[in-house]
């Protein structure tokens, strides 16, 4: 008895350590009023967000109050955030506390930028 127990525990412990594990995804992030971007993207695979990277550039620098816009970098894991790896780069805009807008996929720069002029609705 106590021999077919520790297998069953010894067999668990042993799949568990099999399952696939989530990686680490790098957030961008920024904080402007009431709303909250945030760019999640492959750690070792940055350069699939490259659109998104320069739409936020641009979008950044076409804000008058462009100054008080402070993009942050970390790290976070990908089952903290609830997006499939395979839906990455992903970008989230949120208005107080709310997803308005979820791109995901690898549209072209000027259709995000647009989506993020959309979206974010800022008083000048």
């Amino acid at each position: 008895m106590k021999f077919s127990t520790l297998l069953a525990i010894l067999s668990v412990l042993l799949l568990t350590g099999c399952l696939p594990q989530s990686e680490d995804v790098e957030v961008l992030s920024a904080q402007e009023s009431s709303y909250e971007l945030y760019l999640y993207t492959e750690t070792d695979n940055k350069d699939k967000a490259k659109n998104y990277l320069s739409a936020l550039l641009d979008w950044k620098t076409s804000q008058i109050e462009s100054k008080n816009i402070e993009f942050k970098q970390s790290k976070t894991n990908a089952d903290k955030i609830g997006i499939s790896e395979e839906k990455l780069p992903s970008l989230v805009i949120k208005k107080e506390g709310k997803v308005v807008k979820h791109i995901t996929g690898d549209p072209p720069t000027k259709e995000i930028l647009n989506e993020l002029e959309q979206s974010i609705v800022m008083v000048q």
